[in-house]
């Protein structure tokens, strides 16, 4: 059983979690109140329920307690928090919860926690995608990501010139990222290629029936200079065309200064919502 329940009091963040799971194939649901879980739970059991320790009407370390004792559930039980690892650890001891997973870790700390306590969901997931921590550990804290961002009402893709659907190109050698990043570009209409080396890329923009109209690039990779990669792109008049967004965990200044030295169209943070930027970005001019 692969069933996740996220209870966040923010709409946003509740959203592109609850997002993320489903792209890496598990079943996910969210609440935003009591109310909500009590029906949530009716619907049969949970694998896991990721909580937010900080709620308006609830702290996610008594919730815990409540759903052991007076609803009986087995599910794994995780708290989710941005406050400091010492602490999210000290409650995580003194609820009871399974485990802990930090907001700064973003949604590939989040997918990595959870496929560490439950295990990879029942879709078949690439061979690729490193292995998480083991489930009876808590989950350990990922590198920090950019604050989620996004909006609701995400828009289809509009058309590229000829008709055709227009063509993202994601580099980045996070698989995971990559995988999240295009589910939702394709369901709303994109034609997606995705390359995790600047040579791999390079092969898909060279191509005409591959080139890409907007690339999405991630500025730090181990083997890819991403501020390198959008010079080469924007210094070539054969490529003139493509736009070039970077997609990072980067402050906003470095961000800022790559896209004015190496010429990118904009940036958007790796936990965004990207969907509805990347459409306006290839709307046509005057478009709504």
């Amino acid at each position: 059983m692969s069933r996740v329940l996220v209870i966040d009091d923010s709409p946003m963040l509740l959203e592109l979690t609850v997002r993320a799971l489903t792209a890496a194939g598990y079943e996910a649901s969210g609440a935003q109140d009591l109310a909500t879980l009590n029906q949530k739970l009716t619907e049969g059991p949970f694998a896991l329920i990721l909580m937010d320790v900080n709620m308006p009407e609830m702290f996610g370390d008594d919730v815990v307690e409540y759903l052991r004792t007076q609803k009986g559930v087995t599910a794994k039980l995780v708290l989710y928090s941005d406050i400091s690892e010492q602490e999210l650890d000290a409650k995580t001891k003194n609820s009871g919860a399974d485990a802990y997973i930090l907001k700064s870790g973003g949604l590939e700390g989040v997918l990595g926690g959870v496929m560490g306590l439950i295990g990879a969901p029942a879709l078949n997931i690439p061979a690729a995608v490193p292995s998480p921590a083991p489930a009876a550990t808590p989950a350990p804290a990922a590198p920090p990501a950019a604050p989620a961002a996004g909006s609701g009402g995400l828009p289809k893709a509009p058309m590229a010139a000829g008709g055709r659907k227009p063509r993202i190109l994601i580099v980045d050698d996070s698989e995971m990222t990559a995988r999240i990043i295009e589910a939702d570009l394709v369901s709303k209409g994109f034609e997606v290629h995705v390359a995790d080396t600047a040579d791999k890329a390079t092969k898909i923009i060279l191509k005409k029936q591959t080139r890409p109209d907007l690339v999405l690039l991630d500025v730090r990779m181990p083997n890819v200079n991403g501020e390198q990669f959008c010079r080469f792109i924007k210094s070539n008049s054969l490529f003139k065309g493509i736009k070039v967004l970077l997609c990072s965990g980067e402050n906003v200044e470095e961000l800022q200064r790559i896209c004015r030295e190496a010429g990118a169209d904009g940036y958007i943070p790796k936990d965004a919502v990207m969907g509805s930027l990347v459409a306006k970005e290839l709307m046509p001019p005057g478009a709504e």
